[in-house]
């Protein structure tokens, strides 16, 4: 069986993001629940479809994955375990470091067809704190592209500046990835 390293997500370290998240969380069903119990039925049938539809994006949200498939050289999109996308290192035709314009700097991997693109969060200096991925993924991100796709060898240069540059413990917004990539940290 083919070997997944997760990505790792680059989860908020602000309290009140947290509180912002688990605020809307609550409120959606407590909205749902009002209406069905205080407004005429044309509002309740709004109301369930509403929520419905935000539980769903929310759920999509929260439970996608990626993953690197080290052993075919793939990396894995997953939502929800049941709606699953890959893009072969081999087979993109861009793998690049791009900001978000949000204070994020993803690794961009795009397949050969339209929306086919994953993004890989490699660091962030946004609402959410500064924060970047391990050295140690940054190492095995670095060795996936290096061995799957060795022509884009600026890519692997820069992932392994990133790493070594935070394994010696660097300000986020000080890194090679975020001053080449991030407005605000330029």
């Amino acid at each position: 069986m083919a070997e997944r390293v997760r990505v790792p997500r680059l989860l908020s370290s602000s309290r009140s993001m947290w509180f912002s998240a688990i605020a809307a969380a609550v409120a959606i069903p407590a909205v749902v629940v009002w209406a069905l119990l205080t407004q005429p039925v044309e509002n309740q049938v709004a109301a369930v479809v509403v929520g419905a539809l935000l539980l769903a994006f929310l759920g999509g949200l929260v439970f996608r994955t990626t993953s690197l498939d080290t052993e075919r050289g793939l990396v894995v999109r997953t939502v929800g375990g049941a709606w699953q996308r890959s893009v072969a290192w081999a087979d993109a035709s861009v793998v690049r470091v791009r900001g978000n314009n949000a204070g994020q700097a993803l690794l961009e991997v795009r397949g050969a067809g339209r929306r086919t693109s994953t993004y890989l969060p490699l660091v962030a200096a946004d609402l959410g704190g500064d924060r970047s991925q391990s050295p140690e993924f940054l190492r095995v991100l670095a060795d996936q592209v290096e061995r799957w796709s060795p022509e884009r060898g600026a890519v692997v240069k820069l992932l392994r500046a990133q790493a070594d540059h935070v394994a010696a413990g660097g300000e986020v917004r000080e890194s090679p990835v975020a001053r080449a990539h991030l407005a605000r940290a330029r």
